[in-house]
Parts: C-alpha cells; sequence; structure tokens
C-alpha cells in the first residue's frame, strides 16, 4: 500500500472513531409531565359514580372546545393554566351550563434536561358561579395540591 493510501485509511478510521465516541445516549422524555386535574362525577348525596349522559366542556376566557358532546363519562381530565393563576371552564350538560372557576398558585419546578419544566398547582380553590339552575349540586375539593394527575382531585355531584 502507499503511504497516501494508509494515511488516508489512518485518517478516516481516527474520524470514525472521534464521531462514535462523540455520541452520547438520546434523552427521551419519560419523567413527570405537568398534571391535569382530574375530575370524578358522583351521584347527588351517594358514593356512587354517575356518568354524564352528554358533556361539553368549553376553557375560558378564550372559549375554546375541550370536550365535544362526549357521552357517559365518569371522570375528566382537565389542563390548568401555567401562565396565569387562575382559569375557568363552562361544563355543559343538557342545555344547562355551569361555569367553574379555579384560582391556585403555580410552582415551576425542573424534571430533567429532555423534560424540561413542568408546572404544578397549589393552593386550589373552586368556584362555582351560582344560577337559578345549577345542574352541578355539590363540589368535594380533595385536595389543593395539584402535582400528578394519577388522583382524583375533585368530585362533583350531580
Amino acid at each position: 500500500m502507499k503511504k497516501n493510501q494508509i494515511q488516508l485509511i489512518l485518517s478516516i478510521s481516527i474520524l470514525a472513531i472521534l464521531g462514535i465516541s462523540a455520541c452520547r445516549k438520546d434523552d427521551i422524555c419519560n419523567g413527570d409531565a405537568t398534571p391535569d386535574l382530574k375530575i370524578k362525577f358522583f351521584a347527588y348525596n351517594d358514593t356512587i359514580e354517575k356518568s354524564m349522559d352528554t358533556l361539553f366542556v368549553i376553557a375560558l376566557p378564550l372559549q375554546d372546545t375541550v370536550i365535544n358532546g362526549n357521552q357517559n363519562i365518569t371522570d375528566l381530565s382537565l389542563a390548568l393554566n401555567v401562565n396565569e393563576d387562575a382559569c375557568g371552564f363552562v361544563l355543559i350538560s343538557g342545555q344547562n351550563n355551569d361555569t367553574l372557576l379555579f384560582h391556585y398558585s403555580r410552582e415551576k419546578v425542573f424534571v430533567s434536561k429532555s423534560c424540561g419544566y413542568k408546572v404544578n398547582f397549589h393552593n386550589l380553590n373552586v368556584d362555582l358561579q351560582q344560577d337559578n339552575d345549577n345542574w352541578i349540586k355539590q363540589i368535594d375539593l380533595l385536595t389543593t395540591d395539584i402535582v400528578t394527575d394519577s388522583v382524583t382531585h375533585i368530585n362533583i355531584y350531580h
């Protein structure tokens, strides 16, 4: 082999080794994400889960439709606003609209390099706007801290 060929092979080999050693494991986010607010529906004055025949949910203030007429819902996951300390939702059952307003404080938590940050919610408070015909009869706030979406945070009785 000629000297030039040997130098070329050696150079390519060194570049290949450097290229391979410069690679690192891909960071894939499989950690915690910002938790959703979990709601379960129950029969009023009872502990039996009661599904919603048909439910529409509209996020306030932009009036984005979150749920569009889903049927037989026994639980619900809602994303709270990560940029504000309050948000609201209109829950529509049949022709009856009930508005829930949520107030909370936000805590930004670093998860990992691949996941970035998530937001936990603390001091949650829920307010049902009263009208003459609320279909929501009672709200039980089970926890004021939303740090995981693996548990129910609110029970709604209808």
